[in-house]
């Protein structure tokens, strides 16, 4: 087979590989908007922030827990459950708007639980054992699938001055993943963002 030849069949080969990688399945499309709502968070009752507007931070003490109390909670007992209470003021930002979210981010923290999606993965020496997220109805959240804790956003007059506030309560525990479990530290970390309806 002469070069020219060989150059031609290596060039069709090269361009039907190429044309069939950008072949799509789909699409994917993103809506949403950038708006001017914003909410200082402040912690309530047994719960402490610190940090700027933005780049809050919340610590949950969720204390020492004795493996036998894990026993039997793989279904989604909570065991060294915390409140936490956070109060929004959202100033006169929020105008037009009635709920606020606290969407979160498990996979740019400590991940998702590999035995249960539905918990945050503990880091640490720690097996067996996740970290479960409850609302206020103290149903057990599933992070993995981006349920949210949800707030209804009060307004209040102050004179000629509107201000919006909201409360966004939750709980936090450890629960057995059904893997056997092992002492050892069980921390976790879990991003949030506030969205606006």
């Amino acid at each position: 087979m002469s070069k020219l030849l060989k150059s031609i069949v290596s060039m069709a080969i090269a361009g039907a590989v190429s044309t069939s990688a950008v072949a799509a399945d789909g699409t994917i499309n993103f809506t949403g908007e950038i708006i001017a709502a914003s909410c200082a968070v402040t912690g309530g009752s047994g719960t402490s922030v610190g940090g700027d507007k933005g780049s809050k931070t919340v610590d949950v003490k969720l204390g020492k827990v004795s493996a036998d109390s894990l026993a039997g909670t793989a279904g989604g007992g909570i065991v060294g459950g915390k409140n936490i209470n956070l109060s929004l003021d959202c100033g006169g930002t929020a105008k037009g708007l009635t709920t606020v979210k606290l969407q979160f981010d498990p996979n740019s923290g400590s991940g998702i639980d590999s035995k249960n999606g539905m918990l945050l993965k503990t880091i640490g020496g720690a097996e067996g054992v996740g970290i479960g997220i409850y609302d206020g109805s103290n149903k057990l959240l599933n992070i993995a699938a981006n349920e949210t804790i949800n707030g209804t956003l009060q307004e209040t007059k102050e004179g000629e001055t509107t201000k919006y506030s909201a409360v966004l309560d939750m709980r936090a525990g450890y629960v057995a993943n059904g893997a056997t479990i092992k002492p050892g530290a069980a921390n976790g970390t879990l991003p949030f963002t506030l969205t606006y309806e």
